[in-house]
């Protein structure tokens, strides 16, 4: 499911309190007009929610849902398998390709929820359905959906909210991530592929000082590259609306001065030590000539980490990448899902 959800959080909270939430209930169409006459499209029209109510007791946003067998009968997606939103191109905004979508705005109480309902009915191109009392509920449940989780031959992700730094030590690399809906956590097999890829590269003595994170999602595989001692990490991420979340991530694991968050691959034209690309196929095959630029080779061996593949990925795509790097790659696989691992050690610049 792609559901594009912003809320009030502290990550550092330790108490659990009960909270009783009320929610309104939204169909919000492509464009939003205000009385003023204002215009907005979807996007911005939530932004302008958080800005107008955020301090008007909006303590969360969900901008609406979409399972994945929904988009592909929809047309949206060509298969229902997919990948973490966050690993996914920007293109693949479900929600954002409807007409209508059905959102949720939270409020602490009644009276911010009805004030709020009010407002918003006035607006052209945004209808309040409804406005309900959830049950009281402990606003720490949805944290106990996101455990540590154990990558062997890398180490462990744990939530942001727990105590602790990021390390390297040799019982393994310790990153902390905030699992803020669309932005990747780890949970997902492309990601532990990359990440067990990145502890292979790193042990066998592989470089890491320049490492290049293609399509970054919530940052997992660039932040873990720098806490593994990166100096120099390019986070490549096209949706911006998630730069933020990137940016965050790198400063709860003591690298945000490592870490660069950019909308495109700079164009200094400078390679890698490890390049990774956690994205569909299709990209894959769109950027290779490009990605493979990047990878160092000759005196600066590289390594090319890809993954985000399905079976009927990989023929098309290792002999796409192969015949430019050289090279074969190690495979490795993690339930249906493929990573190609490429090692650019002894190849001379072309």
């Amino acid at each position: 499911m792609i559901c594009v959800t912003r809320r009030r959080d502290s990550c550092g909270g330790q108490g659990h309190a009960t909270v009783s939430a009320w929610a309104v209930n939204l169909v919000v169409e492509q464009t939003v007009t205000l009385p003023t006459g204002e215009s907005f499209d979807r996007e911005s029209f939530f932004g302008w929610l958080w800005d107008q109510l955020g301090e008007q007791g909006l303590v969360g946003l969900c901008e609406g849902a979409v399972e994945a067998d929904q988009a592909a009968a929809l047309g949206l997606e060509a298969s229902p398998r997919v990948l973490d939103a966050a690993a996914a191109p920007a293109d693949r905004d479900w929600v954002g390709s409807l007409a209508t979508t059905a959102a949720t705005c939270w409020f602490g109480d009644e009276t911010a929820a009805r004030a709020a309902a009010a407002r918003l009915a006035t607006a052209s191109g945004c209808r309040v359905q409804d406005i309900r009392q959830e049950a009281g509920h402990n606003d720490g449940d949805w944290k106990q959906a996101f455990g540590p989780i154990e990558v062997p031959g890398f180490g462990a992700i744990r939530p942001a909210w727990e105590e602790g730094e990021a390390k390297t030590t040799t019982a393994g690399t310790t990153v902390f991530i905030e699992p803020g809906a669309g932005f990747g956590t780890g949970l997902h097999e492309t990601t532990r592929l990359c990440l067990a890829a990145l502890g292979a590269w790193h042990d066998a003595g592989g470089a890491v000082s320049r490492v290049l994170d293609f399509g970054s999602g919530s940052g997992i595989l660039g932040i873990a590259a720098a806490v593994r001692g990166a100096g120099h990490v390019d986070a490549v991420e096209i949706d911006e609306r998630v730069h933020d979340a990137i940016c965050a991530n790198a400063r709860r694991n003591g690298v945000a001065d490592r870490l660069r968050v950019v909308s495109t691959l700079p164009g200094d034209g400078s390679c890698y030590d490890l390049v990774f690309a956690n994205i569909v196929a299709s990209v894959l095959l769109d950027q290779a000539d490009l990605l493979c630029q990047r990878v160092g080779r000759g005196g600066a061996a590289g390594s090319l980490v890809l993954s985000g593949l399905l079976a009927e990925d990989l023929p098309v795509v290792t002999d796409r990448y192969s015949r430019a790097l050289g090279g074969a790659p190690i495979q490795t696989t993690m339930g249906e899902w493929h990573c190609l691992h490429f090692a650019t050690a002894g190849v001379t610049e072309p």
